[in-house]
């Protein structure tokens, strides 16, 4: 079927600085294929850490915390005469109060729901 001559199909020895560029070749391509392996093997480790690292435990609710099932909650935020509400956040069982005060100062009231009651009054001051 072939009839290409029988000396091209041996092997014959590279010239020294093709021998170079091989042995150059072959090194770059081992570090690679390492980089490539320590790579994989650092995401399958991340992998096998994420999925064995027990979850997190969710927080028990307080009996005081849960939220009665035959009636809303009610409570009164007592705030100081003369805070203009600007803004309300909500975060878990608190509720942040920002606005003003009479005299202008800006405040921050935080009112915890299970207790029903400001738990901080926080003042909020520029600085220069």
């Amino acid at each position: 079927m072939s009839n290409a001559p029988e000396d091209d199909q041996d092997d014959k020895p590279l010239d020294p600085e093709m021998e170079k560029v091989r042995r150059k070749m072959v090194r770059l391509l081992a570090v690679s294929i390492g980089i490539m392996f320590v790579g994989v093997m650092a995401v399958l480790g991340a992998i096998v850490y994420k999925f064995t690292r027990p979850s997190p435990q969710q927080p028990v609710v307080a009996a005081s915390q849960a939220v009665p099932s035959d009636a809303p909650v009610e409570a009164v935020a007592a705030l100081p005469a003369g805070f203009t509400i600007a803004g309300i956040a909500l975060d878990g069982n608190r509720i942040a109060f920002n606005g003003r005060m009479a005299d202008g100062k800006l405040r921050v009231m935080l009112y915890d729901i299970t207790t029903s009651r400001i738990v901080a009054d926080i003042a909020v001051i520029n600085r220069p």
